[in-house]
């Protein structure tokens, strides 16, 4: 893979909003006996709370950054308060993203044929007849953003949330756009209700 679709790949993390129109599928789970209505600070887990899941290159660690922002501004949007020590939060956040190659193979009747022969031959019914099938074949990269909560008091993981899309090329023109996206798209669960 090509360091330029790794970006990507790391970008749009490529990570409930399956089918909005980012292209962003979201999925989430939580414990349900945690009090989420408490919260009200957060903090980063570490100095660096990128993890690298699976992927198919290098990791670019530009992308830890401009992740963080957007978390941080969703999570602020949210009403949260950032604050700079995790023994001050309320919850503390990690995020990991991810990628990797995928293929997706079609394949279908072939309508074509001679018309010639037997009427019952023709048109659709002639796939059936020994005509074949035609197939496709389609290579692309699928990334992924999971962002983790973990209570500070408790010191556990509580919620989790997992976006994930096919990478575009208009994802890879819109670096910031799409980081976004997939902020917007895995935090949607979050807290939940």
């Amino acid at each position: 893979m090509t360091g330029r679709n790794y970006f990507w790949a790391i970008a749009v993390l490529s990570m409930i909003t399956g089918g909005c129109a980012t292209g962003f599928k979201a999925t989430y789970d939580h414990d349900a006996a945690q009090d989420f209505s408490a919260y009200q600070k957060f903090a980063w887990i570490g100095e660096h709370p990128m993890k690298i899941g699976a992927t198919v290159g290098a990791p670019n660690p530009l992308m830890e950054a401009r992740i963080m922002a957007a978390i941080s501004d969703a999570l602020v949007a949210k009403g949260y308060e950032k604050v700079d020590a995790a023994q001050s939060a309320d919850f503390v956040v990690s995020f990991t993203v991810g990628s990797r190659e995928e293929i997706k193979v079609d394949s279908y009747p072939a309508m074509g044929g001679s018309l010639g022969g037997n009427p019952r031959h023709w048109g659709w019914g002639g796939a059936y007849y020994g005509y074949g099938t035609e197939t496709t074949v389609r290579q692309y990269t699928k990334g992924m953003l999971a962002v983790d909560i973990f209570d500070i008091q408790e010191r556990r993981p509580v919620w989790h949330g997992v976006a994930t899309k096919s990478i575009g090329e208009a994802d890879r023109e819109d670096v910031k756009g799409t980081i976004k996206a997939a902020v917007d798209a895995v935090l949607a669960g979050f807290p939940p209700s």
